[in-house]
């Protein structure tokens, strides 16, 4: 009974996107002449929308995960142009809202409570309305919360488009239809990203685990989770009280200077706030493997002093150590234009088929790198941006068949959408360049850290005795040659005279040890850039003086030690 009503769903899903296409098409076939018949004008979509309206009404009553697609849109343009960006902004946060009657019925449902009952006031009228659910203002126990139900049709909706893009893919693998595979990897994770965005108990894990690791960054600021009133079509979180950065794209694009105004928080930059956003970003996904995958400007929120607060986790990147470690040195590669390292990268984190041609895929990079490209000064410089450059390489892996792994296929798509959404709102912004200087900065403070990582530690903790065992002896053998060595060599204590522990011998091999333990640290720290400060070269530069100052310090009590032993006198 279940195969049969899903059949159905399926069916029924499928002649909707069919009419709505149908429809459409004939609108645009007819335009004005479609008033000749009035019974079908009031059947079809208006005949005087422009293009970009046209799509993106188009996307609204497609619905489902064509409202997701047009987001994505919205924010890529070099793919369609401005005005087509414009009129797809509205599919961000301008949904078609549900009634309230249907979100006190989802919340009897998940919580046997009306939202009235559990919360101390709630506005009805929506907040922001996007293609999963919208957002409704409350006050829970005196603090102000967003709460966002999910749509009544969703499941619907979204659970026959992915049937159908699952359908889509078995009939391709099964056929061998090679020109279509490209699209296998892409809609298999589309899939997959859409079935965790439809469990809202997925989002709020993502959002607890990103405020803990945002809470020692001064720049991001991720809103705490009320779990006890979160289900799978509930979530409850801290309201931020700040502006969209969507609200803030539409005053400056429509050139509203007191709006824009009005809508800046003070201490307010926008490279700063850009540069934190890409900074946010590349520090979620590096240091700690998770990260905001949707990055639309209706998801983030300016607060003051530039702080990026964030919103809807229901697309959140998990990348493994592996990948980060590869992905960082990848983009850097790319940045700098060093073609061969870029290639030995992004083999370490690509999924071969036997169909993969990664001979052919050098090649190609290769040629692509003549049109990223161009020299300055014996060095290399972007001249398209990094969407571009993407793009060209998602297309490349898909000729030759060297697809990178899904969770490096989510990053890529992320870094896209983040220079889509910087070009918009900061186009002088060179993400570029800003990506190359932070991706340098990223590796070097990473290879410092690995050299105080626990193995990396036990390792140096097990050479470190070993040093300690040997190493004190050799050194006070070393000293004494370089004593001989002295041209005016001190005189000796009479063989009768005692030999005190201070004088010598044993007591100077902690010395000695200590000498050789901060050589072997300055021997693990890799070279820093010189900058004043609280930071690494500041601390190496300490390690120099205070190794310097316990060898001379050795070699003065070594020079003092005859006249100690003598009774005193100046030594000569």
């Amino acid at each position: 009974m279940n195969t049969l009503r899903l059949l159905a769903n399926n069916v029924t899903r499928l002649l909707h996107l069919m009419g709505v296409v149908l429809r459409h098409a004939v609108a645009y076939v007819l335009g004005e002449r479609a008033r000749r018949w009035p019974w079908l004008a009031k059947r079809l979509p208006p005949a005087r929308l422009t293009g970009p309206e046209r799509l993106r009404t188009l996307f609204e009553d497609l619905g489902g995960t064509f409202v997701k697609f047009g987001q994505m849109l919205a924010l890529q343009p070099d793919i369609v142009s401005l005005e087509y960006c414009n009129a797809l902004f509205k599919l961000l946060d301008r949904v078609e809202p549900f009634g309230f009657e249907d979100v006190e019925r989802t919340f009897r449902e998940e919580h046997g409570r009306g939202p009235e009952e559990i919360f101390d006031r709630i506005e009805r009228e929506p907040l922001a309305t996007a293609s999963v659910g919208q957002v409704h203002v409350a006050w829970l126990d005196g603090e102000k919360v967003a709460v966002k139900v999910q749509r009544p049709s969703v499941e619907y909706e979204f659970g026959s488009d992915i049937r159908l893009m699952v359908a889509m893919i078995a009939t391709i693998k099964a056929l061998r239809l090679g020109f279509l595979s490209w699209l296998l990897e892409p809609t298999t994770e589309f899939v997959a990203w859409t079935r965790e965005e439809l469990d809202f108990r997925c989002e709020a894990r993502y959002t607890e685990q990103l405020r803990h690791f945002a809470r020692d960054n001064p720049v991001q600021t991720v809103p705490k989770v009320w779990s006890e009133y979160t289900s799978r079509r509930t979530l409850v979180v801290e309201f931020l009280a700040g502006t969209t950065l969507l609200a803030y794209l539409r005053a400056k694009e429509e050139g509203d200077s007191e709006r824009l105004a009005a809508l800046e928080p003070p201490g307010f930059d926008r490279k700063r706030f850009a540069a934190n956003v890409i900074d946010n970003f590349l520090g979620d996904a590096f240091d700690n493997g998770i990260y905001h995958a949707d990055l639309h400007p209706a998801n983030l929120i300016i607060l003051p002093g530039s702080v990026v607060g964030y919103i809807d986790f229901g697309i959140t990147g998990v990348m493994s150590r592996h990948a980060r470690r590869h992905l960082v040195s990848m983009t850097l590669a790319l940045a700098v234009g060093d073609m061969d390292r870029l290639y030995d990268e992004f083999l370490e984190v690509a999924a071969y088929d036997p169909a993969a041609d990664p001979i052919a895929f050098r090649a190609g990079l290769d040629a692509l790198a003549a049109e990223w490209y161009q020299d300055q000064g014996g060095s290399r410089a972007l001249r398209v941006n990094f969407t571009r450059i993407m793009g060209d390489m998602l297309t490349l892996s898909r000729q030759t068949h060297v697809l990178p792994e899904r969770d490096i296929v989510k990053y890529i798509r992320s870094a896209i959408a983040i220079d889509g959404l910087v070009t918009r709102f900061e186009p002088v912004f060179d993400v570029g360049d800003y990506l190359a200087r932070s991706c340098a900065r990223y590796m070097l403070w990473q290879g410092r850290r690995e050299q105080v990582a626990p193995d990396r530690l036990l390792d140096w903790l097990t050479a470190s005795g070993k040093l300690l065992r040997d190493g004190p002896v050799r050194a006070v053998r070393a000293l004494d040659r370089l004593s001989a060595a002295q041209p005016a060599p001190r005189p000796h204590p009479p063989a009768s005279a005692p030999r005190s522990p201070a004088a010598g011998g044993p007591a100077e091999l902690p010395l000695a040890a200590a000498a050789a333990v901060v050589a072997a640290m300055l021997l693990l720290l890799p070279p820093a850039q010189p900058a004043l400060g609280a930071n690494l070269w500041t601390v190496q530069i300490a390690f120099v003086l205070a190794a310097c100052l316990l060898l001379a310090a050795g070699r003065t009590w070594r020079w003092l030690r005859p006249w100690r032993a003598g009774g005193g006198g100046v030594p000569g």
